[in-house]
């Protein structure tokens, strides 16, 4: 079934031509990025609606969550994106538009995304949408599982934005308080949608003086930790 799946993603989901672009230098308008984004969100919430199994569907946020979190990482300036759930690159596509922008705007072109995912197929179907809306320069996809990688992990990552197995999540946050530093952001989705799955997660962050948290009503919930002291 996933064979079949992926031969929706050969062409371009938009059929307007994209311009020549060079290290990001050039940018396609947004129009032409929200509509390919809009058309990838609609195909994959119509694979998820027929998909019992909840494993089995790529489990995107929302698009308004998604626009939002583009707009943190652009007005942090981040430098350093990790991205625990890259599913199938929609919320990867717009980490990468952020990035593009961060490059464009500071002309160092330095700003850097790293996704990981455990599903080798999900990463190549991201790894197609970031090629064709040539998104694909300094962003790194790799399979691996987030507990083994946060653990081995010395990397200082400005942002770090979680949307994976809310099952898992308790293992992350020594590593998370390890990686994080003052003034980074760590974001979560669905914390609204499925509060009672991040009670005790969120709770690591919400009763640590070292964090200023917040929750907002987006999509199907947002969870900010950011940071505020240096110890």
């Amino acid at each position: 079934m996933r064979e079949n799946d992926l031969k929706k993603y050969e062409k371009p989901l938009v059929s307007n031509p994209l311009p020549n672009s060079k290290n990001n230098e050039s940018l396609m308008s947004f129009a032409h990025f929200k509509a390919y984004t809009d058309r990838l969100y609609q195909i994959d919430k119509a694979f998820d609606d027929a998909q019992p199994n909840r494993l089995n569907r790529h489990r995107h946020l929302e698009p308004d969550s998604a626009e939002f979190l583009a707009s943190l990482v652009i007005s942090k300036q981040a430098k350093n994106i990790l991205e625990i759930g890259t599913s199938t690159g929609y919320s990867t596509l717009w980490l990468g538009y952020a990035l593009a922008q961060i490059n464009r705007a500071n002309t160092a072109d330095s700003a850097t995304l790293t996704s990981i995912d455990i599903d080798e197929w999900r990463l190549l179907t991201a790894r197609n949408h970031l090629r064709t809306l040539q998104f694909d320069h300094n962003i790194t996809l790799q399979q691996v599982d987030a507990k083994d990688f946060l653990r081995q992990s010395t990397a200082h990552f400005d942002v770090i934005f979680l949307d994976a197995e809310r099952r898992f999540y308790g293992d992350y946050v020594a590593d998370f308080k390890r990686l994080l530093t003052f003034g980074d952001m760590l974001i979560v989705d669905n914390v609204i949608s499925h509060a009672d799955e991040v009670t005790a997660f969120l709770s690591a962050f919400e009763q640590d003086n070292n964090y200023l948290c917040s929750t907002l009503s987006i999509g199907a919930g947002l969870f900010l930790a950011i940071k505020q002291s240096k110890d």
